[in-house]
């Protein structure tokens, strides 16, 4: 049965269980990643408040920076492997840790959980795409990351859907818990996967070859004639600078409509739950079918869609503003990155 459902999603027989295992872990660093989403993002509006995210954002941008830095060091002494093994256990206990100092009142933790939910997120899924590019060739790439992200998908539906019952069955707070849970199972996943395919994790530490460290400038002279050439690395930078100055705008205009319209923080995790477990069936659905949205329009003309969209969405805000406009750009934008932007930027 599972050799014939590989054959109809294009998988070879000798990739099933690598391929298994991959969605598995993707599983779990999305899973965690909703739960922890949904009671950060309600905590932080409901205990702290909606007109404190613009300094929040920007102090987290900021903190981005030095977290980047300090990977990069550390990505050069430890194994890649072992330092994703580390994240998920450190992040898992970090939180664990903030839920046991919410009874003391400090309303500090209320941003500092927004910033860490976000941070977290990112650095899982990089770890993890890192992993992947290490496991999957070129070729495999084009046709496993999409169904990989799919596993992703599948987790965020999950967790998203649970997030109402598991917040009314053990309380709020303890959300925190389950996150928990899960970032020391995917860690536990990471382990397993080393021992079962070891040759694909003995990568040198550094990532590769020592050899002299190129300069920054170097690196951008090397971009320069890409960016003349190729339409596609020109819609790419677009997207990229677009993404860092519109989507923040957009989560503000979300979560400030969101404020307004639910009263409780029972309300609002309710409406997070559900809102990304449609969100997310909707994406799933259609990156059973972005490889066709690749071959028939073309990669440069997919990835126009979310300009385009953005588009739409600033219209519709200078028309009308309300709950309605803030979840149509919410859900446009997110589904769009999920099924056309990232499985073709991580190729």
């Amino acid at each position: 049965m599972i050799k014939r459902i590989g054959r109809w999603l294009e998988i070879h027989e000798d990739e099933i269980g690598l391929f298994l295992w991959t969605c598995l872990l993707l599983f779990l660093v999305r899973s965690s990643g909703i739960l922890l989403n949904n009671y950060a993002e309600t905590a932080f509006l409901k205990r702290f408040g909606v007109e404190y995210l613009p300094i929040v954002n920007m102090i987290n941008a900021l903190a981005t920076f030095a977290v980047m830095a300090l990977l990069t060091v550390l990505m050069t002494r430890v194994a890649s492997v072992r330092l994703f093994t580390y994240l998920f256990v450190f992040s898992g206990l970090s939180i664990a840790a903030i839920r046991l100092i919410i009874p003391l009142g400090i309303d500090l933790i209320y941003p500092l959980l927004f910033m860490l939910k976000s941070q977290y997120e990112v650095l899982l899924a990089m770890f993890f795409w890192n992993l992947a590019n290490d496991m999957f060739n070129t070729r495999q790439s084009k046709r496993l990351f999409p169904l990989i992200t799919a596993g992703g998908v599948i987790g965020q539906i999950l967790s998203s859907f649970a997030t109402p019952f598991l917040a009314r069955w053990l309380m709020l707070d303890n959300l925190l818990f389950i996150y928990l849970g899960t970032t020391l199972t995917g860690a536990v996943v990471v382990a397993m996967m080393g021992r079962r395919f070891p040759t694909l994790f003995q990568k040198d530490p550094a990532g590769g070859k020592k050899g002299k460290k190129r300069s920054l400038t170097d690196q951008f002279k090397d971009v320069l004639p890409l960016l003349k050439k190729s339409v596609l690395i020109k819609i790419l930078v677009l997207l990229t600078f677009l993404a860092n100055v519109l989507i923040p705008i957009m989560n503000y205009q979300f979560n400030y409509a969101l404020d307004e319209q639910f009263a409780s923080e029972g309300g609002l995790i309710e409406f997070f739950g559900y809102f990304r477990g449609v969100l997310n069936i909707v994406s799933l659905i259609l990156l059973l079918f972005v490889k066709r949205l690749y071959s028939r329009w073309g990669l440069p003309v997919a990835l126009m869609f979310h300009p385009f969209n953005y588009v739409l969405i600033f219209t519709s805000f200078l028309l009308r503003f309300d709950i309605f406009t803030a979840i149509y750009a919410r859900f446009s934008s997110n589904v769009l990155r999920t099924t056309v932007n990232i499985p073709l930027t991580l190729i």
